[in-house]
């Protein structure tokens, strides 16, 4: 047995891809932990960058010396495009057509509610796409024989061969590094399979990580052949098994980070009071101690059609009393992809028991920023007696605090395409599943809004075990935090 002493230094690559998987890792309590095991299991940890597309060289140097100063964790660059014109023209084809391609068909073969309901949207005539992009899939993705196991496991294995993964950069960290483990951050995005397919070769363990919980049933076939997959859940693990053919004994629940915080000791009642400073109205969120806060988690213009419209609605009744409450404080939160938040909603400003809640800024990934934007969630939602939002993971949120949430499911005062509105957004395999525990009330009109409002404002325990049931099945919340349980699997893993 080796002494401590002589204990050999192991290698970690980190490869999350995006900046949502980067925020769950790197501004949860997860980043302590990994810094933990680096010192007491010796072990030299390395990030791959923090998004699918090359960064500027300013943004690098930050953000190495974020990790390198705070954490002792070697940052290196995620991989760019290959730099010859054949290799770029592969790159190009695996990572943009043949990749929609493989979601397209495995979507169609399983034949998701979410894929038709796509498939409904694309039939219509939008005049802003762009804003529409992850919700358009043209038909000719699955053209010849969209429901051909044979055509899907042909492509598969092209986006899985070395001569398409050929990037001189993935070749030459994995080759220097010698990593004992490599972990993917989003186990369906191209980058990952471009990793996998050079790891394999250099007989490297891999790990990877569902990205999100909406995933398996909506954004295509997960890289095969991992030693370990990760899950938040155990609906995440079903759906592995049955669609995508993962054998059981390799899925691991480890839930997400992301929700650590509502969990985690030192979010307590006394530092909200502490954070946010109540009765401070030069504080950022002035709130009164003894009002009723209601937290509207909006989304971005195309999602949340009508949410101006009714957040106007709920303001107006506030100000004239109309709630069987004395005082109600409204906080308006950003969905982090809508960089017009404060423009849209800026009318709110005026009444003096709104404050609108920004989220950081997804153009730079700070890990600061988005740690303290956690907590500042964590603490608001203990501190609500009611969410309101979309079609939004907020319903699990709000369920780990056990806070009551109203689902919107109409698009206010204006009138849409019916294959547009919001209602529409409810037709998917995830949320469907959400919605049957019970622990949400979806809402389709402004007087059932008011009621339920009302109700809840009177009565919070109203659906308390349908929450308690979506943060069980959804957050994944056992008797450890997913960052301990991350924590361990990886341990497991490099032993």
């Amino acid at each position: 047995m080796q002494s401590e002493t002589n204990k050999k230094i192991k290698k970690i690559i980190i490869v999350p891809g995006n900046f949502f998987v980067s925020r769950n890792f790197f501004s949860s309590p997860l980043i302590e932990n990994l810094q933990q095991i680096s010192v007491k299991e010796k072990i030299t940890i390395y990030i791959a960058g923090v998004e699918s597309n090359p960064i500027s060289s300013k943004y690098f140097k930050s953000l190495k010396n974020y990790f390198e100063g705070n954490y002792n964790m070697i940052f290196i660059p995620l991989m760019g495009s290959p730099k010859s014109p054949i290799s770029r023209f592969i790159w190009y084809l695996k990572n943009n057509f043949l990749h929609k391609t493989a979601t397209y068909r495995f979507n169609e073969i399983n034949n998701f509610i979410t894929h038709k309901r796509y498939k409904e949207i694309t039939k219509l005539k939008i005049k802003d796409k762009f804003l529409w992009k992850t919700d358009i899939w043209p038909k000719y993705l699955g053209f010849p024989f969209p429901k051909s196991k044979l055509i899907l496991k042909i492509i598969l294995r092209f986006m899985s061969a070395a001569l398409t993964s050929r990037n001189p950069q993935i070749h030459k960290h994995l080759k220097e590094i010698k990593p004992d483990l490599l972990l993917l951050g989003d186990i369906q995005s191209p980058v990952s399979f471009d990793y996998v397919s050079v790891a394999k070769k250099l007989n490297i363990k891999i790990a990877g990580n569902v990205r999100t919980w909406d995933h398996l049933t909506k954004n295509g076939p997960v890289v095969p052949g991992l030693d370990e997959y990760w899950v938040w859940n155990p609906i995440m693990r079903t759906e592995l098994e049955i669609f995508h053919k993962v054998s059981k004994n390799k899925i691991f629940e480890v839930g997400s980070p992301q929700f650590d915080y509502y969990f985690f000791n030192k979010t307590n009642e006394k530092n909200l009071t502490d954070y946010f400073n109540i009765k401070n109205p030069e504080s950022e969120f002035f709130l009164d101690d003894d009002a009723k806060l209601i937290f509207f988690a909006t989304n971005r213009s195309h999602r949340g059609i009508g949410e101006e419209s009714i957040i106007h609605h709920i303001c107006e009744n506030i100000a004239l009393g109309k709630y069987n409450q004395k005082k109600i404080n409204l906080i308006l939160r950003s969905h982090p992809y809508d960089s017009d938040f404060n423009e849209r909603f800026k009318e709110f400003n005026d009444y003096p028991f709104v404050r609108l809640f920004k989220s950081p800024d997804l153009s730079e990934f700070n890990p600061d920023d988005f740690r303290e934007d956690m907590i500042k969630v964590s603490l608001l939602l203990k501190r609500s007696k009611l969410v309101i939002c979309g079609q939004s993971t907020f319903a699990i949120d709000s369920s780990c605090t056990n806070t009551p949430v109203i689902n919107i499911s109409f698009d206010g005062d204006i009138e849409v395409d019916s294959k547009l509105s919001v209602k529409n957004r409810y037709n998917v395999d995830h949320y469907q599943k959400l919605t049957s525990m019970d622990g949400t009330t979806i809402i389709e009109d402004f007087r059932s809004l008011d009621n339920e409002i009302n109700s809840y404002l009177i009565n919070p325990e109203l659906k308390s075990l349908g929450r308690d049931k979506i943060k069980n099945n959804f957050a994944g919340f056992f008797n450890k935090l997913s960052s301990e349980r991350i924590t361990e699997r990886i341990i497991k893993l490099i032993e």
